[in-house]
């Protein structure tokens, strides 16, 4: 299918689902409840209320800045580990609010090298660290101390984040949930880097001058991400995306992760597996869903919610 014919039916399907979630119980709550997209809770615990806590998580010995937010209530509760993107600007706190008052702890945490955390950062790392924070969570004590069931974790991510989730969830057998917003294919990109001598000296000058990203060796990071690019294409976890439940959303005017080849090609593999858990989303913005966010947390929300 012509790849722009694709977009224009995907945008008008996502219109089409607005409208659906407008006027139905699967985007607005019954009239017992508030809405967690858009109302606080009107009913508190004060013996187990919502709470924020920080968190120093350890990867390959190096420590990563973490933040827990836990949902009222004495749990054990289910758990999102929001992952951000690169370098992670936005983090989607908005989104991670509207979840916990959905009644889900959610985890987000800074990748080693990255905005304080301690270590190095590289996409190879990223993946790693994502496996250490699993391993965290499903720690017997750390899951009671946080109030989560650590055998009902749920990986969303947006941009590098949503290569991450879909990476390390699709070889993980306890994961069965998984989200990806407006996810960039860093294997694909590494293909790029390696044909575009211009692609790459941008890539240098930004990890040169970043304040957000401790990369000692650019050149070096560089090359490995080329070397491992084959082995990072999203189109490759595809069999084993399948056999989960997966939403991947997507943004028409994103030009940083365009949907032609960020979402398109994972969207047709997925769907030449027969995947009976794809769910898809396209709404009519850029890439951090500046004018759609009450739109975006609302896809997150209501797929969520249908995980339990």
């Amino acid at each position: 299918m012509d790849v722009y014919r694709y977009l224009r039916r995907a945008i008008g399907a996502a219109i089409c689902l607005s409208w659906f979630w407008g006027f139905t119980a699967l985007g607005q709550p019954t009239t017992s409840a508030p809405d967690p997209v858009t109302s606080d809770p009107t009913t508190f615990d004060s013996a187990f209320p919502a709470t924020s806590v920080g968190l120093a998580i350890t990867s390959s010995g190096a420590p990563m800045n973490a933040l827990a937010y836990l949902a009222q209530g004495k749990g054990p509760h289910p758990t999102v580990l929001l992952l951000h993107g690169f370098p992670g600007y936005d983090s989607n706190f908005d989104v991670a609010q509207a979840i916990r008052r959905a009644g889900w702890n959610v985890l987000m945490f800074h990748y080693r090298g990255s905005w304080g955390s301690g270590g190095d950062f590289s996409f190879g790392n990223v993946l790693e660290d994502v496996g250490a924070v699993l391993a965290y969570m499903r720690d017997p004590a750390n899951a009671q101390r946080l109030r989560a069931d650590p055998n009902d974790i749920v990986l969303i991510g947006h941009s590098l984040g949503g290569f991450a989730a879909l990476t390390v969830g699709a070889r993980d057998p306890n994961i069965r949930s998984i989200a990806s917003i407006s996810g960039w294919d860093v294997g694909l990109a590494g293909e790029r880097a390696e044909a575009n001598q211009q692609y790459r000296d941008r890539l240098l000058k930004f990890y040169q001058t970043t304040t957000a990203l401790k990369v000692p060796a650019p050149d070096s990071m560089i090359k490995d991400w080329i070397a491992a690019s084959s082995e990072w294409q999203l189109i490759k976890r595809a069999d084993q995306l399948s056999k989960k439940s997966v939403l991947l959303v997507g943004a028409s005017k994103d030009t940083t992760a365009p949907m032609a080849q960020n979402y398109v090609p994972l969207v047709q593999a997925l769907r030449a597996n027969k995947s009976d858990g794809l769910s898809e989303v396209v709404l009519d913005t850029d890439h951090l869903y500046s004018d759609q966010r009450i739109a975006l947390t609302r896809a997150v929300v209501s797929w969520l919610m249908k995980q339990r």
